[in-house]
């Protein structure tokens, strides 16, 4: 079973895909997230399975599982927090810069703390993004602050308006 649910992941239909397709000798995940499927597949020594995902936190999570599992547990055990979400996010991503290139680069290199921290935030995160690096919210001198170039738009939304020269209520419908 995946030990975390994964925006956009398979889990809800990894036992259909595993009975569509059968026993493959090749299994192939380009986008494995979780890794639901390939552990919802019965196990086989003699298969060759290859996972692949670019998000280098979801990897260092994969890797610290592995190497240090009981110090990736202790840094996730922490109750559910608004202000420690958001400290954590930008904690996490302020790490980002030196972090990736290690991932990326050397192939024993995992971050236990790193791991945990992304895998609790994941587990309270609403929607896709979790440590994306594209939000408005950065960490500046210990305090996170609103990128001034969003210019405080929020989330953009045409609004029905009443008036608009005695037409009554004019609003643009979504497509």
């Amino acid at each position: 079973k995946a030990p975390f649910t994964y925006f956009g992941g398979k889990s809800r239909v990894a036992a259909a895909v595993c009975e569509r397709f059968g026993a493959v000798q090749n299994f192939v995940d380009p986008f494995c997230g979780s890794l639901a499927v390939l552990l919802a597949v019965p196990a086989d020594p003699d298969r060759i399975e290859t996972v692949n995902d670019k998000d280098a936190f979801l990897a260092n999570f994969w890797r610290a599982t592995q190497a240090a599992p009981d110090e990736v547990a202790q840094w996730a055990d922490w109750p559910i927090s608004e202000p420690d979400l958001h400290a954590r996010h930008a904690w996490l991503m302020g790490q980002r810069e030196s972090f990736v290139p290690r991932i990326e680069g050397d192939p024993d290199f995992y971050d236990a703390k790193i791991a945990g921290w992304w895998v609790w935030g994941l587990c309270q995160w609403i929607g896709s993004g979790w440590c994306s690096g594209e939000g408005p919210w950065q960490a500046q001198d210990g305090a996170l602050v609103r990128e001034p170039s969003d210019s405080g738009r929020g989330i953009n939304r045409k609004l029905p308006h009443l008036g608009d020269s005695g037409r009554g209520i004019n609003r643009q419908l979504p497509h």
